[in-house]
């Protein structure tokens, strides 16, 4: 992680990290603060018998490891999906309960927008997981196979196949290589089954 210091509203400075695809951010069970997503997008983890599952999607925006103000802990494991870039988050003492509300809402609605990628046509999964990262006409770079396939509940080939065949039908725009695929998805939203 790479950090650097700036200006965030012209009179404080925030310290902010940049975090390269596949970085981590935080391991579960380790004790630290929370963050708030600047950009970019953040894969969550819990971590079983047999490995780490996908266990929720945070985009720019949202807090995350927030459990740790109550719990001491990170509950989850975070890493980077796409590159990105957080800040630590404390909400302001005098208004620390809305700020805590409105983060669980903000959670339990993404959670709610995480399970419909996992119900419902392959292009749908996919298509409604490239909307839900970037929007309409955004050019962002694609995450690795591997997290979209778990992200929607499908495998890597099928997303493969997916991804293949929305860019022929110019859904998608795909450019460069493998590693450094970079989608185009304004034709994204009919096949979006999300909410905005």
């Amino acid at each position: 992680m790479r950090e650097s210091q700036h200006n965030t509203d012209g009179t404080s400075r925030a310290l902010q990290r940049e975090v390269p695809r596949g970085e981590y951010i935080y391991h579960a069970g380790e004790r630290g603060k929370a963050w708030r997503i600047v950009a970019g997008s953040v894969r969550l983890d819990r971590h079983e018998d047999d490995g780490p599952a996908f266990a929720g999607l945070s985009l720019a925006g949202d807090v995350i490891g927030a459990e740790t103000l109550l719990f001491g802990a990170y509950t989850y494991t975070a890493q980077a999906l796409s590159g990105c870039v957080v800040e630590p988050w404390g909400a302001p003492a005098e208004r620390f309960g809305e700020s805590m509300l409105r983060l669980l809402a903000a959670t339990e609605q993404r959670m709610a927008d995480i399970l419909a990628l996992r119900n419902g046509r392959a292009d749908q999964r996919v298509g409604g997981l490239l909307a839900l990262l970037g929007s309409a006409g955004a050019v962002f770079r694609l995450p690795r196979l591997r997290d979209i396939a778990d992200i929607t509940g499908l495998t890597i080939e099928t997303v493969s196949r997916t991804l293949h065949a929305l860019d022929e039908e110019g859904a998608l725009e795909v450019e460069g290589c493998r590693q450094g695929r970079r989608i185009g998805g304004a034709e994204l939203a009919p096949t979006r089954t999300l909410r905005p």
